[in-house]
């Protein structure tokens, strides 16, 4: 081997050793700490377009004019996902997915019963009526000029109520989802199919392992064009109000 190669070889093995205990830190931080790829999946999911010339990619129109943007807002929304799943041992990357599915990330969606916030809370439900955002609706107002839009107490909430749901379904994940949607165990299991295929397609967005059969179910859906967080905005100038299709059992 010549002098030349020798020194280019001995120069790319410096720069690996350099390299790999700084990959391996940001591996580990990764796994210790979610928010910033829960962030980079959340952005992922609300895109609606890409310039395939300039890559500049363009949220959805909730989160473009969000206060302090819309990057701002998903980490203030990625932070409360990771903080209510440890309060309450739920997956962040489910109530994530729970949050796409419900409302799109948008925290002034309304449902069809008048679900709110970006968990869809039933402001009939007398566990979700305790959350401000839920009843009180000039509290409501003023959250839309705060970068995480007063999602907190919604994320906690909803995490809450899935833990509970859970415990109650016997530490069945899917029946619990259900009971979420609709009250009892089991129920909707369209909807609980549909949500664990979005935690796949959240992952699989920043290169997580993922499963397999669902990422297939996921990529199913998406061939027949079904997307239940497919919404209709309409806006006024006091609130923006997205009702969602689909979501209903």
């Amino acid at each position: 081997m010549g002098r030349l190669n020798r020194k280019r070889l001995l120069t790319c093995s410096l720069v690996i050793t350099l390299l790999l205990p700084a990959a391996y830190t940001a591996l580990v931080k990764a796994e210790l700490d979610p928010t910033p790829l829960l962030q980079q999946a959340l952005r992922f999911r609300v895109t609606v377009h890409t310039n395939k010339k300039t890559g500049h990619i363009t949220a959805a129109s909730h989160c473009r004019h969000a206060s302090g943007g819309c990057d701002k807002r998903l980490l203030e929304f990625a932070h409360y996902l990771k903080e209510a799943g440890e309060a309450h041992n739920i997956d962040p990357w489910l109530l994530a997915a729970m949050a796409f599915r419900e409302s799109g990330l948008n925290p002034f969606a309304i449902g069809g019963v008048g679900e709110l916030g970006i968990l869809q809370l039933n402001p009939k439900n007398a566990r979700s009526r305790g959350v401000r955002f839920v009843r009180d609706q000039w509290y409501r107002k003023r959250c839309q000029r705060e970068p995480g839009a007063c999602q907190r107490e919604v994320v906690d909430r909803a995490a809450q109520l899935l833990a509970t749901s859970i415990e109650q379904c016997g530490g069945n994940v899917e029946q619990a989802l259900g009971m979420y949607n609709t009250g009892r165990c089991g129920g909707n299991e369209d909807y609980a199919r549909r949500v664990l295929s979005e935690v796949e397609k959240l992952k699989g967005a920043v290169g997580l392992p993922i499963d397999q059969l669902a990422a297939a179910q996921a990529s199913a859906d998406d061939a027949a064009g079904i997307d239940p967080a497919v919404a209709e905005a309409v806006a006024d100038d006091r609130t923006a109000v997205v009702r969602i299709r689909a979501l209903s059992p």
